[in-house]
């Protein structure tokens, strides 16, 4: 039990360490007017690695942050980042972690989705939102922007939150 506290502590950490960053040094590195989503990176990573509760559970505190600090309504991003999580992390068992094409695909497939679900939920509260500038200038330069990021954090996360399934010997 004690060793699950301590890695939930240590996601959680992560997590807040991945917003200060998001919110203070990363808008400083935008190429064309648009950022990496970090955030949505390591929800897709952990989903990835360790399944749906983690993936949404993770999804759900880093959406909840980016909301409460910069968005006009609040727990759009959280229930984005849950459904993404949750649904990625449905897939886990059936996905070879060691390959660097998993990640890629899903997290250029998290950017086009949360994209998607942001613009549909905006569209539906009323707020101005245009289609067609968001794919043009934002979607497709995020989804290269994060493949890149992803390779050297999802690295990172395998290494960190996986244990080695090799067993020598009889037992």
């Amino acid at each position: 039990m004690r060793g699950r506290n301590l890695r939930w502590l240590i996601i959680l950490c992560i997590v807040i360490f991945n917003f200060i960053l998001q919110s203070t040094i990363i808008p400083h590195i935008a190429v064309l007017g648009v950022v990496p989503n970090t955030a949505l990176i390591i929800v897709v990573s952990l989903a990835i690695l360790n399944g749906k509760r983690e993936g949404a559970v993770v999804g759900i505190i880093a959406g909840f942050l980016q909301d409460i600090f910069f968005s006009p309504v609040l727990g759009v991003n959280a229930l984005i980042y849950f459904l993404i999580g949750y649904f990625i992390g449905i897939m886990e068992t059936k996905i070879y972690k060691d390959s660097l094409i998993a990640p890629f695909i899903f997290i250029s497939l998290g950017t086009v989705i949360y994209h998607l679900l942001y613009f549909i939920i905006m569209y539906f509260l009323s707020m101005n939102s245009y289609f067609y500038d968001l794919i043009r200038n934002v979607i497709i330069i995020e989804i290269i922007y994060n493949v890149i990021l992803s390779i050297p954090l999802y690295k990172w996360l395998l290494k960190k939150f996986t244990v080695s399934s090799i067993k020598f010997g009889g037992k």
